[in-house]
């Protein structure tokens, strides 16, 4: 059987493709069924512990108080922000990351898994979970804002204005 010239060149073309698909990278699956999922949902609360904890606060005034919670069992952090000086008509933002799955090449990694749950600024409220099993460092956060969206309150230095604190 003879090959025509059109036939060999789709043929060739079809090997490169092949070639060059098995040569990418595959992409990382999410790292367990938990992350982005509710911890109380998913009974991963029952065996939390509060491993850190960063005030909320403005200049003047502290709203509340920011936990880092991790389940052993699970191998989950989420933020948990429990606001003492309740805005009737605010709201509360809860942040976490994590690192991807794939290593920057420096000892670093290629950007973050992120997740942020915004809930009326009273009382207590959790932001779904990270997998971020034993000492895997995550970055947190918690922003109170009022009704006009301007920030009243945050975690972090505020110098400049950054809420995202670091807890390995």
């Amino acid at each position: 059987m003879r090959v025509t010239g059109k036939r060999t060149l789709a043929l060739l073309a079809t090997a490169m493709g092949t070639v060059a698909l098995a040569a990418v990278p595959a992409t990382a699956a999410p790292y367990d069924p938990y992350t982005g999922s509710n911890p109380s949902t998913t009974g991963c609360q029952a065996d939390a512990v509060t491993i850190a904890t960063q005030p909320i606060r403005s200049q003047q005034a502290t709203y509340g108080t920011m936990e880092v919670r991790y389940s052993p069992s699970c191998g989950t952090n989420w933020v948990r922000a429990v606001i003492t000086v309740p805005l009737a008509t605010g709201t509360v933002t809860k942040g976490i990351r994590r690192p991807s799955s794939q290593p920057d090449g420096h000892g670093g990694w290629l950007g973050y898994y992120e997740d942020q749950e915004t809930d009326p600024a009273v009382g207590s409220s959790f932001g779904m979970q990270v997998y971020a099993p034993g000492s895997t460092c995550v970055l947190v956060s918690s922003v109170v804002k009022d009704t006009s969206g301007q920030v009243v309150a945050f975690t972090g230095t505020g110098v400049p204005y950054n809420p995202w604190v670091t807890i390995c």
